[in-house]
């Protein structure tokens, strides 16, 4: 197999036509995805711009290349040009973190795919959305699994795993054990109090738990991926508009295995927090007022403490 380009940064962005915009008086900034190599001597690429963080894995001994969740609708063909300078294979996998379309997005703009492959919970959550019905249903996952699966062979492996609800209740853990490196979606999306979709089976009561094992059963990390962290555009979760959020550190191209812990403790001491607010008798916003937590979480982006107090207090009093 060729590699046209295997070390470095590269940046592609995909040609738009803008006559139409122009015509109407209209400005749209040229889609772009920026890829670079995670270590000079690796096959996997980290993906940023358009969405959730993006992984792609080139499988030089096999007929492979592996993408790990697929940006927004419409940023297909960004995806695919910097992929297409690494080497002659197409993207014949896609693994989807969760549902939600900023990391599913295109899946249907990209027709060489074989195997899409989630949780199961992912694969139901996925089938109530509109992208994903009529001709691009056949872009749902067509491989699913419950706890655990693993993927190719050799320094390419796969491990998949599925810890609990969180985020959803179908986000997994995609996890490199050769290259030292796991994908966590939005499971950890940034040093942030986290987007809890209930109506896609996330839940604040079971958040920290789905975390701590997710810290316990997996060993040999040095390197996270996060959902969002290091993107430059802004996040929207589930398709929704939201402010724009940055990480403490926009630059930072991945976290560490302590920061996957440290994000754990956070969410149990939040959930520790808002269960005594509960027992005290406070309300909704009496509770997120005067939440307070430890001086390790000072850098944290607190805009979602109100919406994850008031999902708790209803699991809670369920």
């Amino acid at each position: 197999m060729s590699r046209g380009i295997r070390i470095g940064t590269l940046v592609a962005v995909a040609s738009l036509s803008f006559a139409g915009l122009v015509a109407r008086g209209e400005q749209e900034e040229p889609r772009k995805v920026v890829i670079d190599t995670l270590n000079v001597r690796d096959t996997l690429y980290h993906l940023t711009g358009g969405g959730g963080n993006s992984l792609g894995l080139w499988d030089e001994f096999g007929s492979n290349f592996v993408v790990v969740d697929t940006k927004r609708p419409g940023w297909g063909q960004a995806l695919l040009e910097p992929i297409m300078l690494i080497g002659d294979q197409p993207v014949t996998m896609i693994i989807n973190t969760h549902c939600h379309l900023d990391h599913t997005g295109s899946n249907a703009e990209i027709p060489t795919v074989r195997q899409i492959v989630a949780h199961e919970n992912t694969k139901a959550n996925m089938a109530k959305m509109d992208a994903f019905k009529g001709a691009n249903a056949r872009f749902l996952p067509n491989k699913t699994f419950t706890d655990r699966l693993s993927l190719l062979d050799g320094i390419n492996r796969i491990d998949l795993y599925y810890f609990g609800a969180g985020h959803t209740n179908g986000d997994i853990v995609v996890v490199f054990p050769e290259k030292g490196v796991a994908h966590v979606g939005d499971l950890f999306a940034s040093k942030a109090a986290p987007f809890i979709d209930t109506a896609n089976g996330g839940s604040g009561v079971d958040y920290p738990e789905t975390l701590a094992r997710a810290v316990a059963s997996i060993k040999g990390i040095s390197r996270v991926i996060t959902g969002h962290t290091g993107i430059p555009d802004s996040y929207a979760g589930a398709g929704r508009r939201s402010a724009e959020r940055t990480s403490p550190d926009p630059k930072r191209r991945y976290m560490t295995w302590d920061d996957l812990q440290e994000y754990a403790d956070f969410n149990r001491d939040f959930l520790a927090a808002v269960r005594e607010a509960l027992k005290a008798g406070k309300s909704v916003d009496e509770a997120a007022a005067s939440l307070h937590l430890s001086d390790r979480y000072t850098a944290y982006d607190m805009t979602r403490a109100r919406a994850n107090v008031e999902a708790i207090y209803a699991q809670l009093k369920k």
